[in-house]
């Protein structure tokens, strides 16, 4: 991950309905927290998946590479940090580390990249509003 970009974290302990009967994290849930880290990323810039959408917009997930490094477990504290990994004209690709929110071991890594549509599902140009905080 690179250090000069903006991270945005978000820290919770591990629900018991995301776990196994041995207290395991099914390996589908990180793909869902890294859903958060990237909802929390958008929101602490001042826009959200539902401004986007309302405005017209979509973003399809293009491209996803995971890494499960370590299982997380029932009660742990973890943290999604989240970043803009790469910015293209058409693509935005978000980076994602889930720790350990004590230790700082890292337990998961992965990217998405997503393409923007338009209303009728059309690949279309990222709009000029979103620069600031693709670029921070």
């Amino acid at each position: 991950m690179s250090r000069d970009r903006y991270v945005s974290e978000t820290t919770f302990h591990v629900r018991y309905a995301e776990t196994d009967n041995m207290g395991v994290v099914h390996h589908a849930v990180y793909l869902v927290w890294f859903e958060e880290g990237r909802s929390a990323y958008i929101r602490e810039h001042g826009w959200s998946y539902a401004e986007i959408e309302k405005n017209g917009y979509f973003l399809a997930a293009a491209e996803l590479k995971a890494r499960y490094r370590r299982a997380a477990r029932y009660d742990q504290l973890v943290t999604v940090k989240t970043w803009i990994h790469d910015f293209k004209s058409r693509t935005l690709t978000f980076g994602c580390e889930i720790v350990d929110g004590q230790s700082e071991m890292v337990m998961f890594e992965s990217t998405l990249k997503l393409i923007c549509l338009n209303a009728m599902g059309e690949v279309t140009r990222v709009p000029e509003a979103w620069h600031s905080w693709l670029n921070p």
